[in-house]
């Protein structure tokens, strides 16, 4: 073993007993669901933006992106972090309030109280299929570093990285979820701040790298008039950017806030600062096709660290990596698992107890967690399987939640009809025209379905 492998491996060792260490100490907060939930909606000002920016900033951020941008520049990446960053700011502006006011602990019970149970058991089931897709992407990419890093087998890599997160997610909830995502925030900045520069430095500086980089690469919009590239580009920024408005992990964290100002202003800075510290893997990758042209892509970030880097400081590359990856696995779990157990379960057993709820909302986590596994040995492009994710939600459940707070005419027949409605012609285009942007088409189809069905139906629920 070389020394570079050792220090990786003693710096992986020790970043997962902290993170096992903290599973163990905050599962003594966990007294209640709601503690395991939403940590008691009781986060102040920098758990509450560490919790949000960590659980955003993931596979998909750092490995999906840069490998991304390395074959298509800018333009790859407007889902993400542009999308997402302004995902978090929407969520900021137009949806807190109305969740802060209602106290709920999960997006469903919002589902349940605006539409009916019906509609809200039939909603939150669209969200299994997209948390497994995103669970699936991290451990992936925590395959391929490990496997790149240590030269472990990367279905052996995935499997490690799987037990790890299950088990401080199973013991601390929400509780562990922040602390780590806290710790894990200032870890991945400080890391991508230090290792940037020097990557940059051993290119010949920035502007020599700019100058040597093909202009496309820096394109923010399309520079034809194709109608069709430009519906590609609104589907771009739609996918997290819309996509993931009624997405748990964020709702939680909206709900874990001790206030409304705290929730409102933690997603908002947390979506500026994302995209400010989103853009450095972006760029990594692309100044990876001058140091690197015969790369794949995937694992640039990886491959550019053992080039230039000194050990110690591939080292603060793969804590700051394990951080973005291991924050949203953990969050991601908990989002599934936290409407099993909060929602699904009492609509099967009818007598079900507050600890019914919190066992179920633990057990459930390492459910989802094999689930995710067995997706993830299956798939190998991160990128692709987030937005597949995201594009469940997109066409299913964006349109009811976000009709659902601003149209006061929305009815449960709509919310139905409009999930419905929109996961068929997204599947549809999807399969039969591939030329076209199914997500978008499947999301505006599913806006107008639920309008329109709504409108027909006179059963008007006020809210």
């Amino acid at each position: 073993m070389t020394q570079t492998q050792f220090l990786i491996l003693a710096g992986v060792s020790f970043y997962v007993f902290i993170s096992l260490a903290v599973g163990f100490w905050t599962r003594k907060w966990i007294k209640t669901e709601r503690d395991y939930i939403v940590a008691g909606g009781r986060l102040g000002w920098i758990l509450s933006i560490g919790t949000i920016f960590a659980t955003w900033f993931g596979a998909e951020t750092c490995m999906g992106s840069s490998g991304t941008a390395f074959n298509k520049g800018i333009l790859g990446v407007i889902a993400d972090p542009f999308g997402a960053g302004v995902c978090l700011v929407i969520s900021g502006l137009f949806f807190a309030k109305h969740f802060r006011k209602k106290n709920y602990e999960t997006i469903v019970d919002f589902f349940k109280e605006r539409y009916g149970i019906t509609a809200a058991c039939f909603l939150s089931v669209m969200y299994l299929p997209a948390y497994l897709g995103w669970i699936g992407a991290q451990l992936i990419a925590f395959g391929y570093i490990l496997n790149s890093l240590t030269g472990f087998p990367i279905m052996l890599s995935i499997i490690f990285s799987t037990a790890v997160v299950l088990i401080y997610a199973y013991m601390g909830g929400m509780w562990a979820d922040t602390i780590t995502d806290f710790f894990q925030m200032l870890i991945l900045v400080a890391g991508l701040l230090i290792i940037f520069p020097v990557l940059v430095k051993s290119l010949g500086g920035f502007s020599s790298v700019i100058s040597r980089t093909p202009p496309e690469f820096f394109y923010f919009y399309p520079r034809n008039t194709s109608t069709l590239d430009w519906l590609w580009y609104l589907q771009a920024w739609m996918m997290v950017g819309i996509g993931s408005l009624p997405a748990q992990d964020l709702f939680a964290r909206t709900m874990a806030a001790k206030n409304f100002t705290v929730s409102r202003w933690s997603s908002i800075l947390a979506g500026i600062f994302y995209v400010m510290i989103g853009l450095l893997p972006v760029l990594i990758g692309i100044f990876g096709r001058l140091a690197m042209p015969s790369s794949s892509g995937e694992t640039i970030l990886v491959d550019m660290a053992l080039k230039y880097l000194s050990p110690v400081l591939i080292m603060v590359m793969v804590g700051a990596l394990l951080a973005a990856i291991m924050s949203s696995a953990d969050s991601a779990l908990l989002a599934p698992s936290s409407i099993i157990g909060h929602n699904i379960l009492p609509l099967i057993k009818k007598d079900t107890t507050e600890q019914d709820k919190l066992n179920w909302c633990k057990w459930s986590v390492p459910l989802i967690g094999i689930f995710s596994l067995m997706l993830a040995l299956y798939f190998k492009n991160i990128y692709k399987l987030c937005q597949e994710s995201w594009g469940i939600l997109l066409v299913g459940v964006a349109a009811p939640m976000i009709l659902g707070v601003y149209f006061k005419r929305a009815t449960a027949k709509g919310a139905l009809a409009s999930s419905l409605g929109g996961i068929i012609i997204w599947l549809f285009f999807k399969i039969k025209i591939p030329g076209y942007p199914s997500n978008l088409i499947g999301f505006f189809a599913s806006m107008i379905i639920l309008v329109v069905v709504s409108l027909c139906d006179r059963k008007v629920k006020t809210y």
